[in-house]
């Protein structure tokens, strides 16, 4: 179908072109008369794509006006568009030369397009009537082809058969002689082409043809002229390669020379330049290579040895890592001390029996008092040397040997003096897991232990370092304990047993760090308990930590108040950063921003995370001042610092909700994937990220997410509940695509809208209107179909009736301003239909003027200005409605939702249209007034109603000016629905 739709073009701009200049030209009147008719017939036949059938007309009319250029021209055109490549040859061959104009590739391109085998026996006889770049792109075309084909050796006798061909065609010959092996056509059509057009490759298999014709001195000359060319290198490489398997030594040292010039040696390369200056003897080159050499480490020292650089090879042996083989063994002989030697662990036995007569060889006795432990340890220990061993290991000056032989010592003669050496060994290297463990094994302790306290204190301290699952079952081990009841209660609590920690503090706590465990009993389930008992160890002991414990207390109960001035008696000195940065959250909920900078710039954070704090609750301050971008910026540093803290990056991209959704939408996305669960508050800002962004089924996911998890809370706060009812109505709107309103009314003379223009000016005292509206897409709401069904009358509503269909356009989303175009049909069944055109606008009642529930208010105020402009193109009828209103609203004491409103108006009113007799009549009215409305909606409150709304309005006009109504008073009763 493409082929076809391509091959219409050339076609359309022929016909252009026939129009622009007339096939008649050169016709006799009588030929221009006899061939018109099928000319013309071609034409009607083309427009319809019926090219065969035109084709068929235009071969009629040539037979009228044989060889017409113009026509053969079209004809040819036609031809291909069918396609018939046959035909179009024959066609093609009639057109005078100078006329064809490129039409013999158009030819073969869709020959290949329709998979055709070229007609080069045609196309070659054809060549010498094209011009060069003709011929050239006709050449390449089907050199390409043939290549494609795979069929190598015809492209190649295509590209030979041509005289003249241009550089890249004989760049191309050349790169199908070298697929073929034909090295001297490669250099041939090589050396034809000037060098600035050729590319890397082609410099490649020049020089590889020029290698494989034993010209390598031309090559490298070649090379050695453009050093820095990336092929210059590659052509070394392979010249290099064919010297080593000829055993060129002398020539290949020099390639390596410049190939470390000009180039890096591979770790294979470096290997071969080795072994290259092995065999021409330069032994001080090859053990200068051996360093860089990928090879191992004994064979490092090896091919040192082989270069005869001895003491290089010892050095090199001395990295070395121990390995159980002989090769190493017996280097280790030649280089290694008997204290080194002896050190090492062989577990092969062989070669350990080699090792052991090699030390013996080796070894100097020597008395110090490592010798004598090992000496000692090396046997089972005699208790009588109890004393001399505790000595010898505290002489010792390394720790961790001590450490190793205290240990050794413990496991063969227990007690508390060595348990006491060996766990304080152990926690002056850091290991205390491993003092924990030994402690713990050594329970229950003696009664010598527990009265000297050092070892049940050293054991309660590392509990509390390292409290774990098995705290539990090791407190119940010390139950018979009758000392350290602070430590053990806060054990207890640290596993999560306040009720044991308070038995063991009763009745009260004797020092502060027992009321210090009460109060982090009582922090979450009693804050005002755990305060009276942070202020008993206050008491106890006043440490500012306490009084801190006090200040977070009340700001985890919300009284921020409270918690700031705790904070503020304390000594500015024993304030830490993160103090600080409390204080100016606290600042910020009191709304006191001045003091909240203040505390901010005091705190000098340490680390990513007390820094992107310091810029998140910068942030927050910025917000608060309504200072949006250096807020954002704020944000994002916190989220940088700190990517893993969820909260900095939801404050993010809250702040980049409004400028930025979609990246507000991607940081977001990203919490997801990574297992983070959203809260019904984050869940309402993604849905309303994505309703900004247009992506309605996003909308309606997150949406109905959010709804499903408000239930959850407990207690909502104003701003959920305000959030749940707005995702409500959002979840509401995307359900349908329909929305329903209908209203009854009944007036002394006042004038409503939504009405069918009537045969006079007169106003009607009664109406009632149906509307129905379908909008295309329920998330946009911007373009809508309605059909309308309204009737009037003086006696009653459905008196004079009619009814409008149309469609109607939001062009801006951010006011509420629709255009619609529609007709109507006036009376019902019986009137002609006219088309109207309407603009409405219901403005000035954006957040938070609009006539909608609040959730979370009993009392606001409510305003619009609604604008209603009618024009009937047919009749010239028009009508214009500008009216405003504002009032209080109230919500009436019940458990429905239902409201009150007084209000006031001013309104404009103007009509302009024909009566029967062909006259046009005119009026315009200017009123004011008051009225009072009474609302209900279906549903459960406070958040969750339904979308019907049902309105009572009674409202007061005073015409001002005009003449449209002849009462200056009126009054209107109206009845609302919508759904």
């Amino acid at each position: 179908m493409m082929t076809r739709l391509a091959l219409a073009l050339p076609l359309l701009l022929c016909s252009l072109w026939l129009q622009a200049q007339p096939w008649q030209d050169g016709l006799t009147e009588l030929q221009q008369f006899r061939a018109y008719p099928y000319v013309n017939k071609a034409f009607s036949l083309q427009s319809q794509q019926q090219f065969a059938a035109a084709a068929i007309e235009l071969e009629k009319a040539l037979r009228v006006v044989p060889q017409h250029a113009p026509l053969l021209l079209m004809l040819f055109d036609y031809q291909l568009a069918i396609p018939d490549t046959s035909a179009a040859l024959r066609t093609y061959q009639l057109i005078p030369a100078s006329q064809r104009q490129g039409n013999l590739l158009r030819l073969a391109q869709t020959q290949l397009d329709l998979q055709q085998p070229l007609a080069l026996t045609q196309f070659a006889a054809l060549l010498d009537n094209l011009t060069v770049a003709e011929r050239w792109q006709l050449s390449q075309l089907v050199a390409q082809h043939l290549i494609a084909q795979q069929q190598l050796q015809q492209a190649l006798d295509w590209l030979l058969a041509q005289p003249v061909l241009s550089d890249a065609l004989l760049l191309q010959r050349a790169e199908l002689a070298s697929l073929l092996s034909l090295p001297k056509q490669v250099i041939s059509d090589t050396e034809a082409v000037s060098i600035s057009s050729l590319a890397p490759q082609d410099w490649r298999r020049y020089l590889s043809a020029l290698l494989q014709q034993q010209l390598a001195e031309k090559a490298a000359r070649l090379a050695d002229s453009h050093a820095g060319s990336e092929w210059a290198v590659w052509f070394y490489q392979q010249w290099l390669q064919m010297q080593l398997a000829d055993k060129d030594w002398l020539g290949a040292e020099s390639s390596f020379i410049w190939l470390s010039q000009h180039s890096m040696l591979s770790s294979q390369q470096q290997l071969q330049r080795y072994h290259t200056a092995i065999h021409n003897q330069q032994l001080t080159l090859a053990a200068k290579l051996i360093s860089q050499l990928d090879v191992s480490c004994l064979k490092k020292v090896e091919m040192y040895l082989q270069a005869d650089a001895v003491s290089k090879a010892g050095a090199q042996f001395a990295l070395c890592p121990v390995q159980s083989s002989s090769t190493w063994l017996g280097y280790a002989e030649r280089w290694l001390s008997a204290d080194e030697l002896a050190a090492v662990k062989l577990t092969n036995a062989t070669l350990a029996s080699q090792q052991v007569s090699m030390l013996t060889q080796k070894r100097i006795a020597a008395k110090n008092y490592q010798a004598l432990l090992q000496q000692k340890f090396s046997q089972p220990l005699q208790q009588q040397d109890y004393a001399m061993l505790v000595a010898s290991i505290s002489e010792l000056p390394d720790p961790i040997a001590q450490l190793h032989y205290f240990s050794r010592l413990y496991q063969a003669m227990p007690d508390d003096y060595l348990l006491d050496k060996l766990s304080y060994l152990y926690l002056t290297q850091g290991q205390h897991d491993e003092a924990l463990s030994l402690l713990l094994h050594a329970l229950p302790f003696s009664a010598a232990a527990l009265a000297e306290k050092s070892l049940p204190e050293r054991l309660l301290n590392l509990l509390l370092q390292r409290p774990n699952m098995q705290t539990p079952a090791i407190l119940q081990q010390l139950d018979h304990w009758t000392q350290f009841h602070s430590s053990r209660a806060e054990l207890w609590r640290l596993a999560g047993n306040c009720d044991k920690a308070q038995h063991l503090l009763a009745p009260a706590p004797s020092t502060a760090a027992g009321w210090q465990t009460l109060a982090l009993c009582a922090n979450n389930w009693q804050p005002a308990t755990a305060i009276q008992f942070w202020r008993q160890a206050y008491q106890l002991q006043q440490q500012s930590s306490y009084l801190k414990q006090i200040a977070y207390q009340h700001q985890a109960m919300n009284e921020s108040a409270a918690a700031l001035a705790q904070f503020q008696q304390l000594p500015a000195s024993d304030l830490l950063p993160a103090d600080l940065l409390t204080m100016a959250e606290l600042a910020i909920q009191q709304g006191d921003t001045d003091i909240a900078a203040r505390y901010l710039n005091q705190a000098k954070p340490d680390g990513q995370s007390g820094l992107a704090r310091s810029y998140a609750i910068r942030a927050t301050l910025y917000g608060a001042l309504h200072q949006a971008e250096p807020a954002l910026q704020s944000w994002r540093q916190a989220a940088q610092l700190q990517p893993q803290r969820s909260a900095y990056q939801l404050g993010y991209a809250y702040a980049l909700a409004e400028t930025t959704p979609r990246k507000a939408l991607e940081i977001m996305q990203q919490l997801q994937s990574s297992g983070y669960q959203f809260s019904a508050t984050e869940a309402a800002q993604l849905a309303y990220l994505n309703q900004r962004l247009l992506l309605q089924n996003a909308t309606s996911y997150w949406t109905n997410r959010a709804l499903l998890l408000y239930p959850q809370q407990t207690d909502l706060t104003d701003a959920e509940l305000v959030a749940q009812f707005s995702l409500v109505r959002l979840q509401q709107q995307l359900q349908s695509h329909w929305q329903f309103s209908s209203s009854a009314t009944f007036t002394s003379g006042a004038v409503t809208g939504e009405r069918l223009v009537a045969d006079s000016t007169e106003l009607a005292k009664h109406g009632i209107a149906v509307k129905a509206e379908y909008f295309i897409n329920p998330l946009q709401r911007d373009l809508s179909l309605y059909a309308l069904l309204a009737g009037s009358g003086n006696d009653s509503p459905w008196q004079n009736g009619g009814h409008q269909l149309g469609i109607s356009y939001k062009p801006w989303h951010q006011h509420n301003l629709w255009l619609s175009a529609g007709i109507q049909q006036y009376p019902l069944a019986e009137g002609d239909w006219q088309s109207l055109l309407r603009l409405t606008a219901d403005i000035l009642n954006q957040t938070p003027w609009q006539a909608e529930w609040r959730p979370v208010q009993q009392r606001w105020w409510e305003r619009k200005l609604y604008i209603d402009a009618v024009w009937w193109p047919e009749a010239d009828n028009q009508l214009l409605q500008l009216r405003f209103d504002q009032g209080a609203v109230w919500k009436l004491d019940s458990n429905l939702a239902q409201t009150m409103k007084w209000y006031g108006l001013a309104q404009f009113d103007f009509r302009r249209q024909q009566n029967d007799s062909g006259l046009t009549d005119s009026g315009k009215q200017l009123t004011s007034g008051m009225g009072v409305q009474w609302r209900f909606w279906l549903g459960q409150t406070p958040a969750r109603l339904q979308r019907q709304r049902f309105e009572v309005n009674l409202e007061w006009q005073y015409q001002l000016t005009g003449d449209l109504n002849q009462r200056q008073h009126a009054l209107l009763l109206q009845f609302y629905a919508a759904w």
